[in-house]
């Protein structure tokens, strides 16, 4: 086996790589009175800053397998009620609707009220006061 050969072929989607950039700009003015054109120079200097990433919270892929799964319809109707566990508090009702990464829970009894939770804020979910397995 050589040496410059990569032992393991990987799949996967491309990489970007952000650049930073410096552009220079120069102008001249010059006076129109009777006097000596006066020559008046300036540089400006524009850089692009890199962003910086911020720390987001994602969901953790589990989790989100057990709430795609509970969101379904026959789901809904047999794991009733769920109790949603997050940062602070816990939020007793059943998953109405899944858009993109925010979860609609029913709170009460016939889900007349509708509560927006995003999917990395629930730490956990139980069913019957246990944490619910997806068999």
């Amino acid at each position: 086996m050589l040496n410059n050969e990569p032992l393991l072929f990987v799949q996967g989607p491309p990489v970007y790589i952000k650049v930073v950039k410096r552009q220079e700009e120069s102008t001249s003015v010059f006076s129109l009175s009777g006097e000596e054109p006066e020559m008046v120079s300036s540089e400006v200097e524009i850089e692009i800053e890199q962003e910086q990433p911020t720390a987001v919270k994602v969901a953790e892929p589990s989790l989100v397998k057990k709430i795609m799964y509970l969101g379904s319809p026959f789901s809904r109707q047999v794991y009733r009620p769920l109790q949603f566990v997050l940062d602070d508090e816990t939020l007793t009702g059943s998953i109405e609707k899944i858009e993109g990464e925010t979860v609609l829970i029913g709170i009460g009894e016939d889900a007349s009220e509708l509560v927006s939770v995003e999917m990395a804020k629930i730490e956990e979910i139980l069913w019957r006061g246990d944490p619910f397995v997806e068999d």
